[in-house]
């Protein structure tokens, strides 16, 4: 009987053990985003409106080193840029103009409210005192699905267009949100896949 006991015992370690090594082992997942934000040159129907001013509470600007690494997120420099035929044609076009370009990696994106990159481009406009393109984005892991979270806005001397999006995506994609006068293209991939 007590050989029973003892045996029974022996596996309840063994299994304990094996669930800390399985949970010690489990590996951080990392994310690359690759990101363009353009302006569309077009004349917009859509009329601004006043006060569209977007959330950016605790956004972190791009310059904040540490906030960033704190993070988990590590801006890639502009010669890792992934984007670079999709820039170069919205240069060449007449109907976009593109603003800006951004690359990071980041560690493990939260299911909700995570770590937010705040965008800011642009001299600051008469009227609003904001810069003309000015809010946040952020990568997240809704519901198993990897998410980007936009909240811009286009600030014009008479109003403000918003681009306020929320997008399931595809690893390994591009794609493309918009708005009046916003848009962007992303593309996220997972770090270490082949």
């Amino acid at each position: 009987m007590t050989a029973g006991i003892f045996r029974m015992r022996q596996r309840g370690l063994w299994l304990a053990l094996m669930l800390l090594l399985a949970t010690g082992t489990a590996r951080a997942e990392t994310y690359r985003m690759d990101l363009i934000l353009f302006a569309n040159r077009t004349a917009v129907t859509e009329a601004p409106r006043a006060g569209a001013l977007p959330d950016y509470a605790g956004a972190m600007a791009l310059d904040n080193l540490a906030a960033l690494q704190a993070a988990g997120i590590r801006l890639l420099p502009e010669s890792d840029f992934a984007l670079q035929s999709q820039w170069a044609r919205l240069r060449n076009s007449r109907q976009f103009q593109p603003l800006l370009h951004l690359s990071w990696t980041q560690n493990d994106p939260p299911e909700a409210r995570g770590p937010a990159l705040r965008l800011r481009w642009g001299e600051t406009q008469p009227g609003s005192g904001l810069p003309l393109v000015d809010g946040r984005v952020m990568l997240l892991i809704v519901n198993r699905y990897l998410t980007l979270d936009a909240d811009l806005a286009y600030n014009g001397s008479n109003g403000a267009w918003r681009l306020d999006e929320r997008r399931k995506m595809r690893r390994d994609e591009l794609h493309h949100l918009d708005s009046a006068r916003l848009g962007i293209l992303a593309q996220v991939t997972k770090v270490g896949v082949p």
